[in-house]
């Protein structure tokens, strides 16, 4: 296990450069005898009062080699041609759609690529698989799980895997509907055999003895007692508060969102624990974060601008 120590060492995203853009709320909304922490982020908004939309996608962009290519094909020193052709390779993995709310993004790749930087910085969690390499034709979606993270948790002496779930919708209800069905339906089918099988063929690092280890826990698709199975949940949705916050003085305009916002908290959270009574696989922990857009559809197409 002292090998594994050195697995957290791989995170690439440092919390304040996500708090560029995005905010948190410390809150105690809690689901009392459920195993689900709920994480209230918000976009912050710049010096004219506008959310900070495009910065975020922009800062998406800025990590695409870290979240496309394993590190164990770009170890070392790259030349400024090797970092121009491999950005090029990211790029030409997502599939760049057009997004409207008559025709929207069936893929989500802003909300995986969103959800990568909210597991690394918050989670502390580094990605094991870059499954978007391993796509083979531009146009399919990431097959499984929406991206898988592990750390070492030395205060329960344990490793942690944290299954990606990124969902991006209109409304707050539907996204988490999906989210859950989603998570039962991967473990019905044992999906996370295949996952466990795909960190160990195609783990991201190159230290091999790190590679071995990991492998030891998650032998015959199986995880051993020393694993714990962690769901972590992107919820995004349009929310009309923004509508409504024109009048109101830039300079109150943060606090007068964060106040509001934790008071919607109360009804997200009655959303997830009714959504729960349905749920099969209780024993879960889950880890959901809340995100609310003025336009979820704006969001994927700055980050769509933002990769050409």
């Amino acid at each position: 296990m002292d090998k594994l120590v050195g697995l957290n060492d791989y995170v690439c995203v440092d919390i304040d450069e996500l708090y560029s853009c995005i905010d948190v709320i410390e809150h105690q909304l809690d689901i009392l005898g459920q195993r689900v922490s709920i994480r209230l982020h918000h976009l912050k908004f710049d010096a004219n009062g506008q959310p900070m939309v495009k910065p975020l996608a922009e800062l998406l962009y800025q990590f695409i080699l870290d979240y496309c290519i394993a590190s164990r094909n770009r170890d070392g020193e790259l030349t400024n041609r090797q970092y121009t052709k491999l950005v090029k390779e990211a790029r030409e993995l997502f599939r760049h759609p057009d997004v409207t709310d008559d025709s929207p993004d069936k893929t989500g790749e802003a909300g995986e690529a969103l959800l990568f930087l909210l597991i690394e910085a918050v989670l502390k969690a580094p990605q094991v698989v870059a499954k978007m390499e391993l796509k083979t034709n531009r146009k399919d979606e990431v097959k499984g799980s929406d991206g898988i993270h592990m750390r070492w948790n030395e205060a329960s002496d344990l490793v942690d895997v944290f299954f990606g779930e990124s969902k991006l919708y209109q409304k707050v209800g539907d996204a988490i509907k999906a989210a859950f069905t989603s998570i039962d339906d991967f473990h019905e089918k044992k999906g996370y055999r295949h996952e466990f099988s795909m960190v160990t063929k195609h783990f991201k690092y190159a230290d091999p003895m790190v590679k071995e280890e990991i492998a030891k826990f998650i032998q015959l698709g199986e995880p051993s007692p020393d694993v714990r199975i962690n769901h972590a949940c992107l919820i995004g949705y349009d929310w009309k508060e923004y509508s409504d916050l024109g009048a109101i003085p830039i300079d109150q305009l943060n606090t007068e969102f964060r106040e509001r916002f934790l008071v919607d908290g109360e009804r997200l959270v009655k959303l997830i624990d009714k959504k729960f009574e349905d749920f099969e696989n209780k024993h879960l922990f889950l880890e959901v974060f809340f995100i609310p857009f003025p336009s979820v559809c704006e969001f994927r197409n700055a980050f769509n601008a933002a990769l050409d």
